[in-house]
């Protein structure tokens, strides 16, 4: 687990994404922006005229996607308040330029430099798209909290506003040796569904007695 996905997993209130993905999305968004920065850096090295004049266009993309998995990376980080409209467009923007910015140095993928951005835009934006499909939609990021609670939210308030009520056993549809075999994050959402609070902080046991009705919520 990287210190990103351990700082969102920290994080005090309920946020609806599992934070493995959103951490991996946000590392690995800072990493093509420093592999864009550098591959640029190296273009400007080049000492052949004609290499220089060629290659223009995927230095200025390299810079474009560099700045944007830049932003998208802080934006996606920062989940109180969040707004799905603002993140989705942002993502989308970022996709984009990222397949762009492929596209156009994989026609040079005969230098190394440009070989190995065009791998980092495609490995970035093919995460991105997992993160869309996790958020539940490309259009409005249903299916993802449009404002997380803040952690003086009252327990068993809904990420949405409203109140769930607490569940014990029923509905979970699985046994206990069932629910050791899950994931974490499965454990997270499992619980959510049963609008069980106070689940961000619990570890993988605890979230098991809190499922399984053995512990209070």
């Amino acid at each position: 687990m990287s210190l990103v996905e351990k700082l969102l997993d920290a994080y005090p209130a309920e946020t609806g994404m599992p934070p493995r993905l959103l951490g991996e999305a946000v590392d690995k968004l800072y990493e093509c922006a420093g592999v864009c920065l550098t591959c640029a850096d190296a273009a400007a090295a080049e000492q052949d005229p004609e290499k220089i004049v060629m290659s223009i266009k995927c230095v200025r993309l390299d810079n474009d996607c560099a700045d944007l998995c830049t932003v998208t990376a802080r934006i996606l980080a920062r989940q109180t308040g969040y707004d799905a409209p603002t993140t989705m467009a942002v993502i989308e923007a970022t996709r984009t330029v990222l397949r762009a910015s492929a596209d156009a140095a994989e026609e040079f993928r005969d230098i190394p430099y440009f070989d190995l951005s065009a791998k980092a835009c495609r490995e970035t934006e093919r995460l991105l798209e997992q993160l869309v499909r996790q958020m539940g939609s490309s259009e409005a990021g249903e299916g993802y909290p449009t404002s997380p609670p803040s952690a003086t939210t009252p327990a068993g308030a809904s990420m949405g506003g409203g109140t769930q009520a607490t569940g014990g056993t029923a509905g979970t549809g699985a046994s206990e040796e069932e629910l050791r075999e899950m994931h974490v994050d499965e454990l997270r959402d499992m619980a959510r569904q049963k609008g069980l609070s106070g689940i961000s902080q619990m570890r993988k046991e605890e979230l098991i007695e809190a499922i399984s009705g053995r512990r209070g919520s």
